[in-house]
């Protein structure tokens, strides 16, 4: 079958709601807003068109490769890169190498590219392009409530909460009066950029939380509601940590929370992720949350998350890199900092807000 590969034009994104609506006939969130907040309202896209590229059949979209153009930290330069989300094509057009063109496509804009998340066939591609395995991003798992993450309501909801009542009264207060403040304040603005600044010292490779990127992310994401809870030290942003909680189940009760990101200073480090993990908790625990999950690469916050009674879960999201520019540094996983926030899961999680 003869085909095209090419970036999409802006005029074009209608097109490609009704090649998503096909590829993905059960996913609801492919409406005209949401395709304009994904694609165009991104500070990062460029005037050249949305950061989309896609094979065309007979002037019809038959697959593409959907991607997050960001800033990323590399040693100590920063360049322009993409996260690569979505990526598929039609049944009937695989195994004819449009796969690989794509990804290759991207590549002549893009010469750092990034993914999280990715199934087995786009692995295959992945690799045989030549991309750098770099293991995955770890996920961690805290139960709270059995009755709200099983979604049950009544006594036997009830019953087991009691029983899980022992993972709720381990929690032990961080107490550091008078030096910490915690804040439950949803405002985004340059102070984050200033944090951003001083906590990115500590990693090599990391994509740019700057406070446009995180406003895109986390306030203006359609059918869902992002909540902020600030860290101060004497009056100074020390951290931060973004929570989504799913839609309500048994009684309004949320399934699940999540710690979509969390950034900290790199000066007592510790503490302030100490801070910013129990405040996490105390907030899942009084809305009576089933579980609070989070997905990291970073030793510093992986230790503390153990200390919190997190646990890690042995399956994880897959991470792969191709760099023509700064593979020495981003071809380390340990030099990596990651979180929720980078990964689709974050994306794509269901809306938890508006309609059921």
């Amino acid at each position: 079958m003869g085909a095209e590969i090419a970036r999409l034009q802006r005029d074009e994104l209608p097109l490609l709601g009704e090649f998503l609506k096909r590829a993905y006939p059960d996913d609801r969130k492919w409406t005209p807003g949401y395709l304009d907040w994904y694609f165009l309202q991104n500070p990062n896209t460029e005037e050249q068109g949305p950061p989309v590229w896609v094979v065309k059949s007979e002037r019809e979209i038959v697959g593409q490769v959907a991607t997050i153009p960001v800033e990323l930290k590399a040693g100590e330069n920063t360049t322009k890169a993409v996260w690569i989300l979505e990526f598929i094509l039609l049944p009937e057009f695989r195994g004819q190498g449009l796969g690989k063109r794509l990804v290759e496509e991207v590549g002549k804009s893009y010469p750092t590219m990034i993914t999280l998340g990715i199934n087995e066939a786009s692995t295959r591609v992945f690799t045989s392009l030549g991309w750098k395995p770099l293991g995955g991003i770890h996920r961690y798992h805290r139960m709270l409530f059995l009755g709200s993450a099983a979604k049950k309501g009544g006594l036997t909801g009830g019953a087991l909460d009691l029983l899980s009542l022992p993972l709720r009264i381990s929690l032990k207060g961080w107490q550091q009066a008078g030096r910490f403040e915690i804040r439950h304040d949803q405002t985004v603005d340059a102070e984050l950029d200033t944090l951003w600044k001083r906590a990115s010292r500590q990693w090599q490779a990391a994509v740019r939380r700057e406070h446009r990127y995180l406003t895109w992310q986390f306030l203006s994401q359609p059918g869902k509601k992002f909540e902020m809870i600030k860290l101060y030290e004497r009056g100074t942003l020390a951290g931060y940590a973004v929570l989504f909680f799913r839609r309500g189940g048994a009684a309004g009760r949320p399934p699940k929370a999540a710690i979509s990101d969390l950034v900290y200073d790199e000066r007592k480090s510790a503490e302030v992720i100490d801070g910013l993990l129990d405040a996490a908790l105390q907030m899942a625990i009084e809305r009576r949350a089933g579980s609070l999950v989070t997905d990291v690469l970073d030793l510093c916050l992986e230790r503390r998350l153990k200390k919190h009674g997190f646990w890690r879960i042995q399956k994880s999201p897959r991470f792969m890199a191709s760099s023509t520019e700064f593979s020495e540094v981003l071809y380390r996983p340990e030099n990596w900092y990651l979180t929720r926030a980078d990964s689709d899961v974050s994306i794509f999680e269901e809306p938890n807000i508006g309609e059921a």
